[in-house]
């Protein structure tokens, strides 16, 4: 046994050995470039979604602006809209003044229609009582 170990072992074991020391050698060496790797895909990575990003923040930009004037829109329309509210409460305000002035003059007019039409039944009733009489007064003189 110990002949093989001496012929076998020991020798491939300096073998197995160095192969070891080389691999954690290899694999020491390749870790930080598998970091910078790494850290290289990060950046990639980084740099796609900073595109994406600045891609949206374009696209919100555009659609804010695009509000904006559509909001616009709508107050120049809600003011034309007050104005125009303004100016019909103003002709209704004339208009109801109009009329109350309407109704005053038809109320004047109607006392006064009253008056006329009492004045008429007292001129009919006088001329029918001088129909009778044929007395004329206030010097006329019958033809």
């Amino acid at each position: 046994m110990e002949e093989f170990i001496r012929e076998h072992v020991i020798p491939n074991a300096y073998g197995a050995i160095a192969a070891i020391v080389g691999a954690v050698w290899l694999w020491w060496r390749s870790k930080p470039k598998e970091r910078i790797e790494n850290d290289g895909g990060i950046v990639e990575n980084a740099k796609k979604v900073l595109e994406m990003s600045e891609g949206i923040t374009e696209r919100l930009e555009k659609q804010l602006e695009a509000s904006d004037g559509i909001i616009e829109q709508l107050k120049e329309k809600l003011r034309i809209a007050l104005e125009e509210e303004n100016a019909c409460k103003k002709a209704l305000k004339a208009i109801r003044e109009e009329l109350e002035q309407f109704r005053s003059l038809f109320d004047a007019q109607k006392i006064e229609l009253e008056g006329l039409k009492e004045e008429c039944r007292l001129l009919r009733l006088t001329i029918e009582a001088n129909e009778k009489t044929d007395i004329i007064n206030d010097g006329l003189h019958l033809n």
